[in-house]
């Protein structure tokens, strides 16, 4: 029932949903007993697409699964880049409003 509530919003661009949406799927495929590096990566695929919507959460967890060693470098330069892409558009736009 979760899943399908957060199914809705996530492809549509909603970070938040996308992250717990990220959540559920970990859940799953836990459940499938599936090896933890499918877990990760079924986790990851959505935590990416939120942080580079500008979600610091699912940055953070990204940075952690990359601290821990279990997400790639490249997953983590990716996260990272488009986080801080996200973020300076924000700055940006909230910027060009005050002015």
């Amino acid at each position: 029932r979760l899943n399908r509530r957060l199914r809705l919003p996530g492809p549509k661009g909603h970070a938040e949903s996308r992250h717990w949406l990220g959540f559920a799927e970990g859940r799953k495929a836990t459940r499938q007993h599936a090896p933890i590096e499918m877990v990760v990566m079924s986790m990851s695929r959505h935590f990416l697409i939120s942080a580079k919507l500008g979600y610091k959460d699912s940055f953070d967890l990204i940075e952690k699964f990359f601290s821990h060693g279990v997400v790639t470098e490249a997953l983590y330069a990716e996260a990272l880049k488009g986080y801080q892409d996200a973020s300076n558009e924000v700055k940006s736009h909230q910027r060009d409003e005050a002015m």
